[in-house]
């Protein structure tokens, strides 16, 4: 019975994560209520505050969901970077641009995130927390570039930190870029780009 009941309380907040991730994609952040969430679910209301206290707390749920992976990669790799840090780096890199390119659910959630929105106060502890999250992403980066630069992988004059500046924006541009406009394929290209910009670092 206990097992049943938690497998219930799973399942519903799946459908609520489902049907707030296709609201705010429809109709925005802004413009999604509590209550449209609910009948979307089939839910109701008190079942919407069981699992979140706010609007905010459901659009990190939703944003998580879909991210998690691409934080997973790069926290196993800052863990444990191996003999080819930078290597390791352009392959991840180039792993990401596709998993965007064919997750449709990352996807339609980049394209949540980078549309903008104002959902009120209430995320403002979600939007603090992201920018504390981007800086932990570049300051991964960083390590990694480190142990690149001690293998003799990256110029000596060259510093770590801004690299992993460079490292980000053309990651992160690339997914603004092709999730706002994209009218290439970005699955195909990423092991081009990826290579480009690389080698690049490497003599710079």
């Amino acid at each position: 019975m206990v097992r049943r009941t938690k497998e219930q309380a799973e399942a519903t907040r799946t459908q609520l994560l489902d049907a707030a991730e296709a609201l705010f994609c429809d109709k925005g952040v802004a413009s999604t209520t509590l209550d449209m969430i609910a009948r979307a679910a089939g839910v109701t209301r008190g079942a919407v505050y069981w699992h979140f206290k706010n609007k905010a707390e459901i659009f990190e749920a939703v944003c998580d969901r879909a991210t998690s992976p691409m934080e997973t990669m790069l926290d196993t790799l800052a863990a444990e970077p191996g003999d080819d840090p930078l290597g390791s780096l352009e392959r991840q890199s180039c792993e990401i641009l596709q998993l965007i390119a064919r997750d449709a659910r990352m996807r339609a959630v980049l394209e949540i995130l980078f549309r903008g929105f104002d959902g009120g106060a209430e995320f403002a502890e979600y939007l603090a927390r992201e920018e504390e999250s981007k800086r932990d992403c570049r300051c991964q980066i960083e390590s990694v570039l480190e142990a690149a630069a001690a293998r003799g992988q990256l110029p000596p004059d060259v510093s770590p930190a801004k690299v992993a500046v460079a490292v980000t924006a053309f990651v992160g541009g690339l997914m603004h870029d092709w999730v706002l406009d994209g009218d290439y394929d970005l699955a195909d290209m990423a092991p081009y780009l990826t290579r480009v910009f690389f080698k690049g670092l490497a003599s710079a």
